[in-house]
């Protein structure tokens, strides 16, 4: 499938950066996986961005089918290892591919993009709305607790709820909420924002899911409720 060309209005999260290792040898990458989230103004997401290089190819490729299995098979997932771009770079450099380039060129390696499901907010009740970032994969009790630590999480009260945390920035009072959903398969993180603005939001929900995601779970996609 060939991606549509991101327009000028849409919003976009900095890229996020794996490293690809093989299934004997987890430590010793083979090449890169970067992604992107393509969000409409309301901050949900409408499109997922993938591209890959690896030693054995020898260039970019992109596969909207890759990207599906990274998020619905825990053996390819366990391949990956979330990193920042310093580390994908000097991956990268190791690995034979020279350079990483900017991230405005690797964006022209995006080609099959995986369309994401955009309805009108549901409805969760009177407070204010929420922004839903899903994760796929499993955390054990080391890494929960790890995470819970990097969240700044306070205690949770069941029902699937590991923890609340808490900011208040310039007369905003953000929150957010990691829980267990889906009959406890994947983990969403929760998070709002009063007064709700956009341009306070928009860092807030990147940092919180790079966090997430340095802990060993992969986002699927961003929801907003009402």
């Amino acid at each position: 499938m060939t991606a549509a060309p991101v327009t000028s209005s849409a919003v976009t999260f900095a890229l996020d950066y794996y490293l690809l290792c093989p299934a004997d040898a987890p430590v010793a990458p083979l090449g890169l996986l970067v992604e992107e989230f393509v969000l409409a103004d309301d901050l949900s997401a409408t499109r997922l961005r993938t591209a890959g290089w690896t030693r054995a190819d020898g260039g970019w490729w992109s596969s909207a089918a890759f990207a599906h299995a990274v998020r619905a098979d825990p053996d390819v997932r366990a391949r990956l290892r979330a990193v920042g771009r310093a580390d994908a770079e000097e991956a990268y450099l190791r690995s034979g591919g020279g350079a990483l380039p900017d991230e405005d060129v690797l964006r022209c390696h995006f080609r099959d993009d995986v369309p994401l499901a955009t309805v009108a907010p549901l409805r969760l009740g009177d407070g204010p709305p929420v922004w839903r970032v899903l994760f796929a994969g499993e955390l054990d009790d080391g890494r929960l607790a790890a995470l819970r630590t990097a969240l700044r999480l306070d205690a949770g009260t069941g029902h699937g709820l590991a923890g609340t945390g808490r900011l208040r920035v310039d007369g905003t009072m953000f929150r957010w909420d990691l829980r267990r959903v889906g009959g406890g398969v994947a983990w969403c993180l929760d998070v709002t924002a009063e007064p709700a603005h956009r341009d306070a939001l928009r860092p807030l929900l990147r940092r919180l899911t790079d966090v997430v995601r340095r802990h060993g779970l992969v986002p699927a996609t961003i929801e907003r409720f009402a």
